[in-house]
């Protein structure tokens, strides 16, 4: 049933469900313990400049998982509930949002499907508090934006989205789900699942825009698609271009490697003109994607910014992306030999502007691969069987946030060294 029911594409989810009514924006009670606390990192996207200070709020919407007979389908209440910690300065910043209270009675509805007793849905957003009442204010449905939501945890890409599920009571075993506030991982995907309360939550900061501030709208989130509330132009969004880049683009030491695809309307191009830092790339037929390899490349620089740009049939898709910074593996050390009979630490340093790492280690006898821990500056690998000569690999990943350029940009570190004897 969870699977079923947030294994939705959030736009198809949003365009379903309509959201009404509020019942007012509140600061948390600093009593006693929290009852969770989300801790993550917030980490602006290439083409964002975040000047002034950043807060965080909660908003629960009881609608998007009630039952379909119930009223909350159509109307019903909201809460926003305002963290009173200020975010200025330097960006990756770590935070940590305390809520100590559950969504109250009137913010809760039945659930629908086969879970049981009352719930609501959760979403963490970050905001820029436009009038400076230290709270992220509602939109009115006839009025307009007085703060500016410019990220959203609902938003993203499959591993990097999350939502918060509050139930009264216990529910069925299979869904993962139990009393109280629950986090969901992947909540835009068909694996969609229960993640442990501890769990890091990224927040991808943005220059934000009518789908970021509709969260609060009173009229539904994507209601100003099709009618004007709010104060919000769907024009934009309404009409994407048809046209759609994906792939990758990664700088391993100093080469270029690059595979993109593009398509219009979910067909695959072949003749699309695909410029990236200028640089026209050639497709490749037995790939069926556009490429380049090029050794010393000049178009890729840790931490330095590139244009992409796809045109075809009088479309045209132009993002601006950004290197993860430089990075450093610390452990193991050049050259030297590990013991074999021990795990195999794998340590790096912090690379500005990645949202993820992919580590993994091979020889001639044994390897293995993984996406790390959001935060971690380090992983532990299972060597056993391991000899010869090793090398460990490490990808600063920044993963991306744009439907229309779907391209994860990596920064890629590797290290040799053997195993003892």
């Amino acid at each position: 049933m969870l699977q079923r029911l947030l294994g939705l594409p959030v736009l198809l989810l949003s365009l379903l469900l309509t959201l009404a009514g509020c019942d007012g924006v509140v600061t948390p009670e600093h009593e006693g313990q929290p009852l969770v606390t989300l801790e993550g990192q917030m980490n602006p996207t290439p083409d964002a400049r975040i000047d002034g200070q950043v807060r965080l709020a909660l908003v629960w919407y009881p609608q998007w998982m009630a039952a379909e007979d119930s009223d909350a389908t159509q109307e019903g209440p909201l809460e926003i509930v305002t963290e009173d910690v200020v975010y200025q300065g330097s960006f990756p910043a770590n935070y940590s949002f305390h809520i100590y209270r559950p969504p109250p009675a009137e913010a809760l509805a039945p659930l629908g499907g086969d879970l049981q007793g009352k719930g609501a849905f959760g979403i963490l957003l970050a905001y820029q508090d436009g009038n400076g009442n230290a709270k992220l204010d509602l939109i009115a449905t006839d009025g307009t934006p007085a703060d500016r939501v410019i990220g959203s945890s609902l938003l993203g890409d499959a591993r990097s989205n999350f939502a918060l599920v509050y139930a009264d009571t216990a529910q069925p075993a299979n869904t993962g789900l139990k009393p109280g506030i629950n986090i969901i991982q992947a909540v835009n995907g068909e694996s969609g699942t229960v993640v442990p309360l501890n769990t890091r939550l990224p927040l991808s900061l943005t220059e934000g825009g009518p789908i970021f501030d509709a969260f609060v709208c009173e009229a539904g989130w994507l209601t100003f698609l099709f009618t004007k509330v709010c104060g919000l132009d769907g024009g934009d969004v309404f009409e994407p271009s048809t046209l759609a880049v994906q792939g990758r683009v990664a700088l391993e030491g100093t080469k270029a490697v690059v595979e993109l695809t593009v398509s219009s309307e979910n067909v695959p191009l072949q003749d699309a003109t695909v410029k990236l830092a200028g640089r026209t790339l050639p497709y490749d037929a037995a790939r069926e994607a556009y490429v380049l390899e090029e050794e010393d490349t000049v178009l890729l620089a840790p931490g330095r910014d590139f244009e992409l740009v796809a045109q075809a049939g009088g479309e045209s898709v132009r993002h601006t992306f950004q290197v993860p910074g430089g990075f450093d593996i610390t452990t193991p050390a050049a050259n030297e030999p590990v013991d074999a009979s021990q795990p195999l630490e794998l340590r790096w340093t912090s690379s500005l502007g990645a949202t993820e790492y992919y580590v993994g280690f091979s020889s001639s006898t044994a390897g293995g691969s993984t996406l790390a821990e959001e935060g971690a500056r380090s992983y532990t690998f299972d060597a056993t069987g391991a000899e010869g000569e090793g090398l460990v690999r490490v990808e600063a990943r920044a993963v991306p946030m744009d439907i229309d350029a779907l391209v994860t940009v990596a920064l890629v570190r590797e290290r040799a060294f053997s195993f003892a004897p």
